[in-house]
């Protein structure tokens, strides 16, 4: 059967073969292209270079972008760098710690070792205790220690040695035995004086107030021995002033990094009176040689120059085990004092140069330490040919090993 559609068209049959569809060779061949003109190559040409153009423009837009983003981020890291290094330097720091070295004095009296500075407290306060348990002895060290005028000092014990010898050679004489306090010559001599009254009253004089004239004296109700007056006067000639001395202050000392530095109290350069008087002397002379002719600065530079006078030196004997030894000494001290501070310091006895670096070896004289270099510091190096295990140092220094 045949089945007709709509359209019009015919179908096929359910029994008909299928028909092919015709293949590429039965599509129509297009006609060929004809090649562009002149005048469209040119305006081709012309688009490519719009393009390229475009495209270069674009480049060099991005390029100086990515420089301004650089530089911008150049700006941001030294701002920040800045800003650190500025709250790094506003921060407070830590102030560096610079071991100072001091000196020790010891008491003349009990032997103690103390500080400079706090020696004078320390020295009245044994005159103290001491004053209880020998009252003579101590009383006539304060007379000579106490006063520093030596001037006064002569003539008030010259007028206390007097009025005791006046007892002794008439002990039965009353005027002698009687002196007015408000009298000229005490009142210059004895009153002004440290420890004149209390030898007074060791000697065996009493402070009363006459109730008759309302004057006050030193009276001696009963008489002493002769023995006890001839002693006061004694001890009072003989004594002598008790001053405290330098302490070696001996120190076994190892090298240790960051505490190499040092610095010095200023009790080693502290002005005394008669430093003060060298000074006015040593400026009036250069006043002499003219200062007109001098600059400001050369002027300055020379006010400054022997006001920081030093009275003592730190010596370090470095050994060859790398330890030092160290010790304070007077500028006075001699280079001898120096070598026989090695030797009371070693295990044994041996044979041994110092020798200053850079420097011939010290000669064992009496030069100065002052003269020598060596104020107010030194480091020396003692060089021997002995060679042993251990250190040169005794074993009581040793002991005592402390960081540099």
């Amino acid at each position: 059967a045949v089945v007709s559609t709509q359209s019009g068209h015919y179908g096929r049959g359910l029994n008909e073969e299928k028909t092919p569809k015709p293949g590429p060779s039965s599509a129509p061949v297009p006609a060929s292209r004809r090649p562009p003109t002149a005048d469209a190559q040119s305006a081709g040409a012309a688009a490519l270079a719009r393009l390229e153009a475009a495209s270069n423009k674009g480049n060099k837009q991005n390029s100086a972008m990515r420089a301004q983003q650089l530089e911008l981020k150049k700006q941001m890291q030294r701002q920040v760098s800045e800003e650190r290094t500025s709250a790094s330097m506003s921060a407070p720091r830590e102030p560096e710690v610079i071991p100072q070295v001091g000196l020790k004095m010891v008491c003349p009296i009990c032997g103690a070792s103390t500080p400079k500075p706090q020696m004078s407290a320390h020295f009245e306060s044994c005159l103290e205790k001491e004053l209880e348990l020998k009252p003579l002895e101590t009383t006539c060290t304060m007379i000579y220690t106490l006063n520093k005028d030596k001037e006064k000092l002569a003539i008030g014990v010259k007028t206390l040695a007097f009025f005791v010898q006046n007892v002794v050679k008439a002990p039965d004489e009353e005027k002698y035995k009687k002196i007015r306090v408000s009298n000229g010559g005490v009142q210059k001599k004895i009153m002004p004086l440290v420890g004149g009254v209390e030898f007074l009253e060791i000697a065996g004089f009493s402070r009363i107030t006459d109730d008759n004239d309302g004057e006050e004296y030193f009276i001696m109700l009963d008489t002493p021995t002769i023995e006890h007056l001839t002693l006061c006067i004694e001890t009072l000639q003989n004594s002598k002033k008790a001053s405290p001395t330098l302490d070696r202050d001996t120190k076994v000392l190892q090298s240790s990094a960051g505490l190499q530095r040092y610095e010095l109290s200023t009790d080693f350069y502290r002005v005394t009176k008669e430093d003060l008087m060298a000074e006015q002397k040593r400026r009036a002379e250069e006043s002499e040689r003219g200062d007109l002719m001098r600059t400001k600065a050369m002027r300055d530079k020379d006010a400054g120059v022997g006001m920081r006078i030093y009275h003592y030196s730190l010596i370090r004997v470095r050994f060859p085990d790398g330890l030092y030894l160290q010790g304070t000494f007077s500028a006075h001290d001699t280079v001898e004092s120096i070598f026989k501070f090695v030797e009371s310091s070693l295990r044994h006895p041996i044979s041994f140069t110092l020798i200053t670096p850079g420097l011939p070896a010290l000669k064992r004289d009496s030069t100065l330490l002052k003269a020598a270099g060596l104020v107010p510091s030194g480091v020396l190096n003692l060089s021997t040919s002995d060679r042993t295990e251990f250190t040169l140092l005794s074993d009581e220094l040793v002991c005592k090993l402390s960081d540099l």
